[in-house]
């Protein structure tokens, strides 16, 4: 078995502005690789946010623009928005074949996809002859619309690896455990933390109050009006409470999330923050991190996050989460949609430090113990070497 391998990782890429959780994982994942002897280049189909930093660390970074297929998302698009997705990509695109060649020519051990709508890099990674590792990080509801992107899944894919159960439960469902690894994400636990006092300081938050954010992207289903109307009536209950919401969005969105924060007439309590540089310092300022998504979030990069940070989680007992929070323990789950729920935990929250500090602390005790990213690497290779000498 070769202790090295020469690997072709490849990535969709959501947005020109801001990577998402699933990118974020993958460049960890690459340079995690890189550091430990493997030779890896990630493919592209643009100007990525994240290539700069993997191309200092000594990542190979190339860039290929062929379409992904935007069909794999939970919950049904009107029928008019499923077939303009499904109409580009059926289009011809001649950067398919361009990645094919490429990765006929590199010499390579494996290929590696990210994400499920990579479909046409699964099969020119295929076609192309190396061994193929489909990295999954999506939750697709039973019917058709699944059943078709699990027969791709069985034509392209030599190995899967699920970020969760949640995941890995409905690849099972489709006939598929047979070819499944589910491996957990993994996240740094730094050392020290920022001061918390210097941290909302910076951000221009008052020092007072205990402070939950909801952080990441804004987008309609990651909950930011849920979590809005939560705050609103946590604070008829608690005044002394503070609400911040941070993260890049469309600009009609964040309209929309300015307009419900003054219609619950608690602006000077809740607040919008642009987007920042990196989570470290929002998490410095916050008490407590709210997950409110509206769909099942298959394994919650900002829940992993919060724990390495020592902060704990009020979420939605729904997707990934209750695999990453157990609750009482490291943090406080409510069912899927019961505002009312979230808003009666940021209450216990607020007044309860000693609660906060044991959650959190328990919070970080678990990401160390079950979701290093050292942890996920040594999983992650386990999985690359053997696939690879098969």
């Amino acid at each position: 078995m070769k202790s090295h391998l020469s690997i072709a990782m490849l990535s969709h890429m959501a947005s020109t502005a801001s990577p998402t959780g699933a990118e974020r994982s993958l460049a960890l994942l690459a340079r995690g690789l890189h550091e430990r002897g493997h030779q890896v280049r990630v493919v592209v189909p643009g100007d990525w946010t994240l290539a700069a930093e993997l191309q200092a660390a000594g990542v190979v970074i190339q860039r290929v623009p062929a379409r992904v297929c935007w069909l794999a998302y939970h919950d049904p698009r009107p029928w008019p928005v499923a077939l303009a997705k499904w109409a580009r990509f059926a289009w011809p695109d001649a950067g398919a074949e361009r990645l094919k060649r490429l990765l006929q020519t590199a010499e390579l051990d494996l290929v590696h996809v990210n994400c499920l709508p990579h479909l046409r890099g699964a099969r020119a990674a295929m076609e192309a002859g190396p061994p193929v590792i489909w990295h999954l990080r999506e939750i697709l509801p039973p019917g058709a619309r699944r059943r078709w992107f699990a027969a791709r899944l069985r034509r392209y894919a030599t190995r899967i690896v699920a970020v969760s159960e949640a995941v890995g439960q409905w690849v099972r469902s489709e006939g598929l455990g047979g070819r499944l690894d589910v491996i957990p994400n993994g996240v740094t636990v730094a050392k020290t933390t920022d001061d918390p006092t210097e941290a909302r300081n910076g951000l221009g938050i008052p020092a007072s109050g205990c402070l939950i954010g909801l952080f990441g992207q804004l987008l309609p289903h990651k909950g930011g009006s849920e979590f809005v109307r939560a705050a609103a009536v946590a604070l008829r209950k608690n005044s002394d409470l503070r609400f911040v919401l941070a993260g890049p969005g469309p600009q009609g969105y964040l309209d929309r999330l300015r307009r419900e924060i003054g219609e619950a007439g608690s602006a000077d309590r809740i607040q919008l923050l642009p987007p920042q540089p990196s989570a470290e310092r929002l998490l410095a300022a916050a008490d407590a991190v709210c997950l409110a998504t509206t769909t099942p979030d298959p394994l919650p990069r900002s829940i992993l996050e919060a724990m390495a940070a020592g902060v704990p989680t009020v979420a939605f007992r729904s997707g990934g989460a209750p695999e990453l929070v157990l609750d009482g323990e490291t943090g406080l789950l409510v069912d899927p949609g019961d505002l009312e729920g979230l808003a009666r935990e940021f209450v216990r929250l607020g007044e309860d430090p000693a609660l906060r500090a044991r959650l959190g602390q328990a919070a970080r005790r678990r990401a160390t113990e079950c979701f290093s990213l050292d942890l996920h690497l040594d999983r992650m290779e386990e999985t690359f070497l053997k696939v690879a000498a098969a």
